[in-house]
């Protein structure tokens, strides 16, 4: 059954819906995981039933099936030991529908996904994927951009002759599902906002299979929630509607600038003064502070500004004038940018640890980030290290930490430290590895005051993560979790309304 308002039901079922509930092993949808625990195994008249309640073209993988590892395999491989009972290719929204209906009859941990590009593993389980990549059409009406819930960056950039565009990520593989759930970063969230602030509308499919809509006018407080509340929590996003601006006459200007690692303080202190300076929120960018596997070191710049070559030769020309040792500048399409500044995450093992401060970052800070990673040691693995700060403010921090779920509208930067790794690498190694990352985190959160996280880069590791990742918004979190999933169908380590904090 399809309903545009909340089912009833949905609120009343909670005492029938537990023992399913219960029985679940803590995952999550897409969007983000559902846990590694295996839970009940389903007799293979289970999985005929599942077979027979989806479309004709939805199409289910089980371990032995010739495309099984396609479908299977999630991105970071750091999980690759987690193995689905089976993986359902959702062709249709009654699809997705039936999977969670079939997951809490026969006690089975699902996981939805999108891109599949969970840092923690979270778009992965034991029990059943339910993918909703075939849904992913783009199609524009008017000035808005109606995206299925299986759609990725790719999927949007094809669309590229609408010359509509909403701030979206980097990666072309990425979910938007994700993306948006957890408040969406890009090289365009300064001019226009992060990719939820875009959000008009949206459908889930709840716990006990019914559809809802949630925007500004129907289910209001689940459309503030999944503006930066994580996927997975409340249910599966099938749809969604962004308001678009139109691109295809606007002009950009890309530059890709690498320093040697000792200039890091000059560098970081033009940046900010460009950033700061940036009042029409044009200018966007990331630094990175790195070590290669092979032992070389570098500082680079890389973004955009919209506008002509000659105009942001002015704005970074005291950036320019400190002697990168790599210098690309060139203007471009607005499109042509969109495809430069794209960048794919290695299908390798990889963690990530962020922090997401209100402050700039003092020279003594950038020192103990270029000194970190002089420091680094790949081990046999040569694996690098490195932080990456994304530059935030503009429009991103306009509108009220509450107005949103997502909270940090005060940041400056959102930092990421991390490293990855070839599958493989021996345990101790990898721990070496970790343990480098970790002090790194430790030394920022240190400095900056805080320990306020992106929780779309969700670190396993992280202890009291409700207030990390959501602020004073989290117990407004857990009361709409309450309301639309009150048997706790959707679980996983980190979800809304599971641990209490550590």
């Amino acid at each position: 059954m399809q309903n545009s308002r909340i089912s009833r039901r949905v609120v009343l079922r909670g005492g029938a819906a537990s023992a399913a509930g219960a029985a679940l092993a803590w995952g999550h949808g897409g969007q983000q995981p559902v846990a590694a625990a295996a839970g009940p195994r389903p007799e293979p008249a289970a999985w005929r039933e599942l077979r027979r309640s989806v479309s004709p073209a939805a199409r289910l993988y089980r371990p032995g099936d010739q495309d099984y590892a396609a479908h299977a395999d999630a991105n970071n491989r750091r999980y690759a030991s987690v193995r689905p009972a089976g993986v359902l290719s959702c062709a249709s929204e009654g699809d997705v529908a039936a999977a969670v209906r079939w997951c809490a009859k026969h006690g089975v941990p699902f996981a939805a996904r999108s891109g599949g590009h969970s840092y923690a593993g979270f778009s992965t389980t034991r029990g059943l994927v339910i993918s909703l990549r075939p849904i992913k059409n783009v199609v524009p009406r008017g000035d808005r951009l109606h995206l299925g819930g299986g759609a990725t960056n790719s999927d949007v950039y094809a669309a590229r002759d609408s010359g509509l565009y909403f701030p979206g990520g980097r990666c072309p593989g990425v979910g938007v599902a994700g993306l948006t759930l957890g408040g969406g970063l890009g090289f365009n969230d300064r001019k226009w906002g992060l990719t939820c602030d875009r959000l008009a509308e949206t459908r889930l499919v709840l716990s006990d299979g019914t559809v809802v809509r949630a925007a500004d006018d129907e289910n209001a407080d689940l459309f503030w929630a999944c503006r930066g509340g994580a996927g997975g929590n409340f249910g599966i996003n099938t749809a969604f509607v962004f308001d678009a601006v139109p691109v295809n006459r606007l002009r950009a200007t890309v530059f890709d600038l690498t320093f040697a690692l000792e200039a890091g303080v000059r560098v970081m202190d033009e940046v900010q003064h460009v950033l700061d300076a940036d009042l029409g929120n044009d200018f966007d960018l990331r630094v990175g502070f790195k070590k290669a596997g092979d032992g070389t070191t570098s500082v680079s710049v890389l973004g955009h500004r919209l506008g002509s070559e000659e105009a942001l030769r002015a704005v970074l020309g005291a950036l320019l004038k400190l002697g990168p040792t790599k210098a690309f500048v060139e203007e471009q399409s607005f499109w042509d940018a969109q495809g430069f500044l794209k960048g794919t995450l290695p299908v390798e093992s990889h963690a990530s640890k962020s922090l997401v401060p209100d402050r700039w970052v003092t020279p003594d800070t950038v020192t103990a980030v270029v000194e970190w990673a002089r420091s680094w040691r790949p081990g046999p693995a040569k694996a690098p290290g490195y932080v990456t700060l994304f530059a935030m403010g503009g429009s991103s921090g306009a509108p009220r930490p509450d107005e949103t779920a997502y909270p940090h509208r005060g940041a400056t930067f959102v930092i990421d430290i991390g490293t990855q790794w070839k599958p493989g690498t021996a345990p101790a190694d990898v721990d070496a590895l970790l343990e480098q990352t970790r002090a790194m985190y430790r030394t920022l959160r240190r400095r900056f005051h805080t320990d306020a996280a992106y929780v779309n880069f969700p670190d396993p590791d992280l202890r009291d993560w409700q207030h990390a990742y959501y602020g004073a918004n989290y117990e407004r979190l857990v009361a709409v979790k309450r309301r639309y999933d009150p048997a706790g169908l959707f679980r996983y380590p980190q979800a809304v309304g599971g641990p209490e904090r550590a």
